[in-house]
């Protein structure tokens, strides 16, 4: 029996189309996350989500707010302290076995009995008490402030270069992986070359089992860039904390161009001065350590102590004053002001506390020297190494480019016999590592003018900052 030609249309077409759920292993469902996009990330959203999501970071932020608590803390120690007792009352039985005689003596009653007594007490007061040391701890608030804020700006400032530098070593690496696929493209066109010209018996079978040998060398070469990648990339994640956020790809930051030899290294010295957070937190530590010297002769003040209050009670045989809210008796009021001067017994104690505290002021003081040096040091070596790395990219990028054209000569030259095989990977593998150390330079001048920025605070394009060094009044300009 013959079955028409459109049944057997149609039973192909049903044969074909999958059954929904067909094709899938059992109990796997697809997520709804699978199949997205990756997260397309900028520098200045790194920088963002670190700020937000970095937990040291956070860390330091939190602390900023025992400042306000500390004052608060001091504020309320100084206030008046009031002291209400709405009611106090207790109810008592005494059982006299013995009696005092007419001359004192003591002797033993014959009928023992049992007293029986109830108090009911109420009082209003307030008391102050003022260490007029306590008076000078303001200050010593409003530095420890200060010296937390200079800290935070620090590790504020250092997450940012941080996250800059990780967000570069990620572009750089994507870059890197680019170029060994590159690579690998070139090798795979070599080993094609040689497979031809094997084919035609102009070359001998060494030269295909080395172009075999070369392409797999730079499949493992592939690999090891992917791998730098990934490890760049978890390094980025880990520095910006956010746990939500998923697969992402860097968007490239543009690279800059900038010309180190004309920079005014004075004047970037003066600026790194100027707005150096680490100066700023030695500066506040040296202040502290010198209100801390003058809050020690502060506690040879006296305190002052005033109360004043109201008290009624009552006191009676019987039960009837336990739990009376208005006792019978009237108000008793009484105030008083007390002067206590410190132990003069504590002067030896409190003189080698003196003490100690001028040798920690001198070593505020060489520390806040070496925080200037240091600045300075960082300036001046971030310069050069800017400069140097400038210099290394321009001879980078020649080499690059006098390679290039080559590898270009040697393949022509290889594919007409007359130059080997040998000579011919020489050529590729110095063209490859001149693309390799010319990206690393580029990045390196990038990394470079990046950090000395974040040192400065400043773009090294802004008007406010003197890049060029004035010019030489000898020099006919």
């Amino acid at each position: 029996m013959r079955l028409p030609a459109a049944l057997v249309a149609s039973l192909i077409l049903v044969a074909a189309c999958p059954l929904p759920g067909m094709g899938q292993e059992p109990g796997i469902s697809q997520e709804p996350g699978m199949g997205q996009e990756p997260v397309r990330l900028t520098l200045d959203e790194a920088v963002t989500r670190a700020l937000g999501q970095n937990p040291a970071y956070q860390q330091s932020l939190r602390e900023l707010e025992l400042s306000a608590l500390d004052r608060r803390e001091l504020w309320l120690n100084l206030l008046p302290q009031p002291q209400v007792d709405l009611l106090t009352t207790s109810m008592a039985w005494n059982r006299q076995r013995v009696a005092e005689g007419f001359f004192g003596e003591v002797t033993e009653r014959e009928d023992p009995g049992t007293i029986h007594t109830s108090r009911t007490q109420q009082r209003l007061g307030l008391f102050v008490t003022v260490d007029l040391a306590e008076f000078f701890q303001f200050r010593g608030i409003d530095e420890t402030a200060r010296i937390r804020e200079a800290g935070a700006t620090v590790q504020g400032r250092e997450l940012k270069a941080r996250v800059a530098s990780a967000f570069l070593e990620v572009q750089e690496r994507t870059q890197a992986l680019e170029l060994e696929e590159e690579l690998l493209e070139v090798a795979r066109e070599n080993r094609d070359l040689a497979r031809r010209l094997y084919a035609l018996a102009r070359r001998d079978r060494i030269d295909l089992v080395s172009m075999e040998l070369e392409v797999a060398e730079q499949e493992d070469a592939l690999e090891r860039s992917r791998t730098e990648l990934e490890s760049a990339r978890l390094a980025l994640r880990t520095l910006m904390g956010d746990p939500d956020l998923g697969d992402f790809q860097v968007e490239p930051e543009p690279l800059r161009p900038l010309e180190p030899e004309g920079l005014d290294e004075e004047a970037l010295v003066r600026r790194g001065r100027e707005v150096s957070p680490r100066i700023v937190q030695a500066e506040a530590q040296r202040r502290a350590s010198a209100g801390a010297l003058s809050r020690n002769r502060a506690r040879w003040l006296p305190t002052l102590t005033f109360s004043a209050g109201t008290t009624r009670q009552g006191f009676v045989q019987g039960s009837d004053a336990f739990f009376d809210l208005r006792p019978d008796a009237g108000w008793d009021r009484a105030v008083s002001l007390s002067v206590r001067f410190p132990d003069l017994g504590l002067y030896l104690n409190r003189r080698t506390e003196q003490r100690r505290g001028e040798v920690d002021l001198r070593n505020r003081e060489d520390a806040l020297l070496e925080a200037r040096a240091e600045v300075e040091r960082e300036v001046r070596t971030l310069v050069r190494e800017l400069q140097g790395a400038a210099r290394t990219l321009r001879t980078q990028e020649r080499r690059t480019a006098l390679a290039e054209e080559q590898v270009e000569l040697a393949r022509e030259a290889y594919r007409l016999g007359r130059l080997s095989y040998l000579e011919l990977r020489e050529a590729q593998a110095r063209a490859a590592e001149s693309r390799r150390q010319a990206l690393s330079a580029r990045y390196s001048v990038e990394r470079g003018r990046r950090e000395l920025e974040a040192l400065l605070d400043e773009s090294l394009s802004d008007p406010r900052v003197s890049l060029q060094a004035p010019a030489d009044p000898g020099d006919g300009s």
